[in-house]
Order: C-alpha cells, then structure tokens, then sequence
C-alpha cells in the first residue's frame, strides 16, 4: 500500500534531482525554465505538477503551489514576461509560507540567502533554492511521521 508519506518523499526526491538530471546532459542553460525547449520538456513540466500538487496539499503552501502552476504553464518562451512575473510570485509566495511555519526557521533565512546567487547565475540560484526547499519538506515529511508514529504507539490497543 503506498502511503501518502511515501508519495511525499518521492514527489521531494523527483523535485530536487530534476535540476540536476537537466545539466547533466552537459547543456547548462541559463534557468530551467529554459530546458522547457529541450527533450527535458516533460521532466520540467511532470516535476512542476507533482510539487504544485504536493503544495497543494499543504495548508500554508496553496499560492505557492498555484504560482508553480501558472510559470509552467506560461512557458519562457512564448510568454515571458508572464513566466518570470510568475516566477518572482513563486519565490516570495515560498518565502511567505515558510514564515508562516514557526518550525525549523533555519530554512528561512537559507531561502533569503539564496537570491545572492540569482544575479551571478540565475539557474545556480534556482537549484540552491530548490535544494532548500526539498531539504525544508523533506525535515517536515519526517517530523510529521515521527509524530504519527509516537502518536499511533500511545494509542491504546483495543
């Protein structure tokens, strides 16, 4: 039976190698918006979709997941100007959801410290950003199992 847990963890493990996956083809390009006219087409598109529905999922992270939608399917280069105003929404509608979240604050200020990066590389930026993201749903995903997990074993049996 897969559990959401484990769909969870898949959807954070598919969205942080993505990046990854595009420049190993040894094409760096300059975000990765731009491997939408690539053969990655389907790796951005599928990869986006799964985080948007993941956030979704999510009570703090509804606008975010929203954004992630609208610069997909706004491509960057029919529609550009709309990609990358989608774009600025999904980068401070992460930041804003990750305010909201009293726990592990560490990945806030990780957040804010990634757009150092966006003005020497845009895409370096995004896979730091990307990678902060996954590493902060992926602590959540594991906290929230824990807590399951203690709260199931004190459960009384019946």
């Amino acid at each position: 039976m897969i559990k959401e847990f484990h769909v969870k963890l898949f959807t954070v493990f598919i969205s942080v190698i993505t990046p990854f996956v595009m420049i190993s083809s040894g094409e760096i390009l300059g975000s990765i918006s731009q491997y939408w006219g690539t053969v990655y087409q389907p790796l951005f598109i599928i990869s986006n979709i799964m985080c948007s529905y993941f956030f979704f999922s999510l009570k703090e992270w509804k606008i975010p997941s929203l954004c992630l939608i609208l610069l997909t399917g706004f491509n960057h280069y029919q529609f550009n100007t709309f990609h990358n105003i989608f774009a600025v929404c999904f980068y401070l509608a992460c930041l804003h959801s990750l305010f909201k979240n009293k726990r592990f604050i560490i990945y806030r200020f990780l957040f804010i410290s990634s757009i150092l990066f966006y003005p020497y590389s845009i895409i370096l930026g995004e896979i730091i950003s990307i990678i902060i993201l996954c590493s902060y749903h992926f602590r959540v995903i594991l906290f929230k199992e824990k807590l399951m997990g203690m709260k199931s074993s004190t459960l009384p049996r019946t």
